[in-house]
């Protein structure tokens, strides 16, 4: 088939999410990577959310090449077939280059030489988008400003419960895990992808932290993508990322915070997709937030520990005092942690998008 055929598969994957990813040879070579002809063909027809019954209207492939056809996707991470909460019946979506293939084809852990591969071109083409967002840095700046941020800043657990009275239920990462009775893990991607590439992470040793939920965690272990875990096991597993310094970030339905929480990942500046694209130019760092940090003047000491954590780089030393940059800063709780003097608390702002852009590199 014709070199057509892939550019129209690759645009209706990026038209399923809202990253400005390139049609580029990199793009075309990942989903030629990921997929067949015929399976590029077939998920053409993902303009929206389909159910089972739409997807036979518009396939027209007999019941069991269409059942073949949305489980080899499936298996692969190309689709996602998940009960809707409401009616139970099962929706299928397409996913994106990001957030969508890039964790799922890397969310087993697995090291061989397609993965290698894969992590290589997903690295070249981050690089392209940056490129492409830094040549039309303003323009772009106010299109990712009319985007609905894709992830939640949930603050560290217990800096929260010494500080603030009266936690909000979405405040408290053990009541969002608690929530469930079917909780995943599977490997983070992101340190998978940075591991293949030849980059071990330099905050955490931890490699399968990232959590999963309702039926979005049953689909994640159905497909093997992860394993069931007991709410125990999570909170032990949030515990020692709060010990490492990352930052919880929840996923919500349909990208609603009003919705449930369909997952939960556990960050770090060196390795996180969404902080290497902040950092190489290529998007804002944008989320949503419901804190800020702030410092105690008269308590801090000076020892810049708190500079050193933050994964924005939102904290400097001023005449040896730690200053918060509040544009910066995404209300993580990563300083108050760390903090030896207890100088940093999180101040409650209320639900909140941080939108911090990306650095402008010069032209020419």
């Amino acid at each position: 088939m014709s070199n057509t055929l892939w550019q129209s598969a690759a645009q209706t994957i990026v038209n399923a999410g809202q990253v400005p990813i390139p049609v580029n040879d990199t793009l075309l070579q990942l989903v030629q990577t990921i997929m067949d002809e015929k399976e590029a063909e077939f998920i053409q027809i993902f303009t929206k959310a389909l159910n089972h019954d739409e997807i036979s209207q518009k396939s027209h492939l007999e019941p069991t090449r269409l059942n073949d056809m949305l489980n080899g996707l499936m298996t692969k991470g190309v689709i996602t077939g998940i009960p809707s909460k409401s009616s139970g019946e099962v929706i299928y979506r397409l996913m994106p280059p990001i957030p969508g293939l890039f964790e799922f084809t890397l969310m087993r852990g697995e090291t061989g030489a397609k993965e290698k591969k894969l992590a290589n071109l997903f690295h070249q083409l981050f690089g392209e988008l940056s490129n492409m967002v830094q040549g039309n840095y303003d323009l772009a700046m106010e299109m990712f400003k009319t985007a609905r941020p894709i992830t939640r800043v949930v603050p560290i657990h217990q800096q929260i419960d010494q500080k603030i009275d009266n936690i909000i239920p979405h405040e408290d990462i053990f009541q969002i895990i608690d929530k469930f009775d079917t909780i995943a893990v599977a490997y983070c991607y992101c340190r998978h992808e940075r591991e293949l590439l030849g980059h071990a992470c330099q905050v955490t040793q931890e490699k399968e932290n990232c959590l999963f939920f309702g039926q979005t965690a049953r689909f994640v272990v159905d497909y093997k993508f992860g394993r069931l875990i007991s709410k125990d096991q999570a909170h032990a597993i949030i515990e020692k990322a709060k010990t490492d310094g990352l930052v919880h970030k929840s996923f919500h339905i349909r990208q609603d915070i009003e919705k449930d929480e369909f997952a939960i990942c556990n960050c770090c500046k060196c390795c996180c997709g969404t902080f290497q694209l902040y950092y190489n130019g290529a998007s804002p760092m944008h989320t949503y937030t419901s804190f800020l940090a702030q410092c105690d003047k008269d308590a801090c000491t000076g020892c810049g520990l708190c500079e050193e954590k933050c994964p924005m780089e939102a904290i400097f030393l001023q005449d040896e005092t730690a200053c918060v940059h509040e544009v910066k800063c995404i209300g993580c709780g990563v300083c108050v942690e760390h903090c030896p003097v207890e100088a940093i608390q999180l101040k409650r702002t209320g639900m909140r998008e941080a939108f911090v852009p990306p650095g402008k590199r010069a032209v020419g």
